[in-house]
């Protein structure tokens, strides 16, 4: 039986994108989950346990440590060889990637890198990336074609990744980068959704004054060009970017099957923008969100909205979810941990 290495597996995609996996080809393969928790829990991996109903590998391993990646890699390769990556480490906040972007040019790109490194060593040719949106410039209804033009240093780093990936395509094997755009929400049961040690994106931080844990949301800037003044994201439910993942991760598989050489790229978005206040507003449905107006962040853009036009036709996954439906699982996911 072959391996799915999934870095970054007990973090928010990471983790649901398992279960999700598991309900369609996971059983097929052996899921190895590999992360260093700082930006996550180990008891999501009993989270994950209870919904699959068995134990996955879990390596405590950070990818920027080579030697305890290629012994991971090692491990395996008598008994279930690594033959397809997800790779969701990264670290992600944009605020913080302005303050420190040594660090995230050393965890993003350098931890990338040393992945790549084992995965040529090991023979492993099936490479799917968490990209982001963050490559792009904003706009609307922005399309793969789009140049690269990050407004800060985590989407330089996923650039710099890209460029790679392409790279490396040249020589053969199967590389998919997933562009996606803004993910929220959480499982239908509860059971797994963000809960980030710091939160840093925009529902993280509503969630925690919905329950009583911040007193108001703190909106960075209202002068933007957009219908209210404050930014606008196209915003994904999480259920919807994981079955984006297991749609892209069988594409791989079925190249890998006929030794198909294979590049590609995608985003991963609804089509559809939304301001902060739609947001905040929506939310407020369900419980009052107070908020504040304050200073725009270093590195925010006004509007960032997919065209996930060639994700439908190429790919054949297309978003379901809305925002009533994305709002509301992630209310219950905090309820539920209070």
């Amino acid at each position: 039986m072959q391996s799915i290495l999934i870095t970054g597996g007990l973090g928010y995609i990471g983790s649901i994108t398992i279960t999700e996996l598991y309900k369609t080809i996971g059983k097929q393969y052996k899921i190895i989950i590999l992360d260093n928790l700082i930006n996550s829990k180990i008891q999501v991996l009993d989270t994950i346990s209870s919904i699959i109903g068995e134990k996955l590998d879990l390596h405590i391993v950070d990818i920027q440590n080579y030697n305890e990646l290629s012994e991971v890699f090692k491990k395996y390769q008598e008994t279930n060889p690594i033959n397809y990556i997800i790779h969701f480490a990264a670290l992600k906040a944009v605020g913080e990637s302005v303050e420190n972007p040594i660090k995230y040019y050393q965890n993003n790109v350098v931890g990338t890198l040393n992945l790549l490194r084992c995965a040529e060593e090991y023979k492993c040719q099936n490479f799917l990336f968490s990209s982001s949106a963050t490559v792009y410039a904003p706009g609307e209804f922005v399309d793969e074609e789009a140049p690269f033009k990050p407004s800060n240093p985590y989407g330089e780093t996923k650039v710099v990744i890209e460029y790679l990936i392409r790279s490396l395509s040249k020589k053969g094997g199967r590389y998919l980068c997933l562009r996606y755009f803004n993910p929220v929400g959480a499982t239908k049961d509860g059971k797994l959704g963000e809960m980030p040690n710091k939160p840093n994106n925009l529902f993280p931080y509503i969630e925690q004054v919905a329950i009583g844990n911040l007193e108001q949301l703190y909106v960075f800037g209202n002068d933007y060009n957009t219908h209210d003044g404050t930014g606008i994201r196209d915003y994904i439910h999480v259920l919807d970017l994981a079955e984006a993942h297991v749609v892209a991760l069988q594409e791989l598989i079925k190249r890998d099957e006929k030794n198909e050489n294979y590049y590609d790229y995608f985003n991963i978005g609804t089509g559809k923008g939304f301001s902060v206040i739609d947001i905040v507003n929506e939310y407020s449905k369900l419980v009052p969100i107070k908020y504040q107006i304050t200073n725009k962040r270093v590195g925010d853009v006004a509007i960032l909205v997919a065209n996930p036009n060639k994700t439908k036709e190429k790919l054949g996954w297309i978003a379901k979810r809305g925002l009533t439906e994305m709002c509301q699982d992630s209310y219950n996911f905090i309820k539920s941990k209070q």
